[in-house]
């Protein structure tokens, strides 16, 4: 026997499906746009409901973790930050990275075609 809530997913899931073959497709790339904000803004919705989700989520890295995380240098990471090509915080004389504020900045500049 099929869980509950199967039945209707399938449903639903039919539904967008077919909604998403009528969308025209010069339409397709603010729609990718409009969800992908709805879904960002769902999620941080959703961490701040589950308390040390959202605190991880939001962990200031250092340089060399940030490196680690992109797969890039170090010296990279500095370099970009230095021209503000990406977010950082200032803390004294530390710097430091919300990896989501870094991976927005990337998104945005590879849109730009930069």
């Amino acid at each position: 026997m099929a869980k509950p809530g199967t039945e209707i997913q399938g449903r639903i899931d039919a539904a967008v499906a077919e909604w998403a073959q009528r969308l025209p497709v010069d339409q397709i790339p603010s729609v990718v746009v409009f969800l992908f904000a709805r879904l960002a803004s769902e999620g941080s919705r959703n961490s701040e409901r589950n308390g040390a989700s959202a605190r991880e989520a939001e962990k200031l890295l250092t340089a060399h973790e940030l490196a680690e995380c992109l797969g890039v240098p170090e010296s990279w990471v500095r370099t970009e930050e230095r021209a503000g090509r990406i977010p950082g915080v200032r803390l004294g004389k530390y710097v430091r990275f919300k990896l989501s504020d870094v991976e927005r900045a990337l998104a945005e500049r590879q849109r730009q075609g930069a």
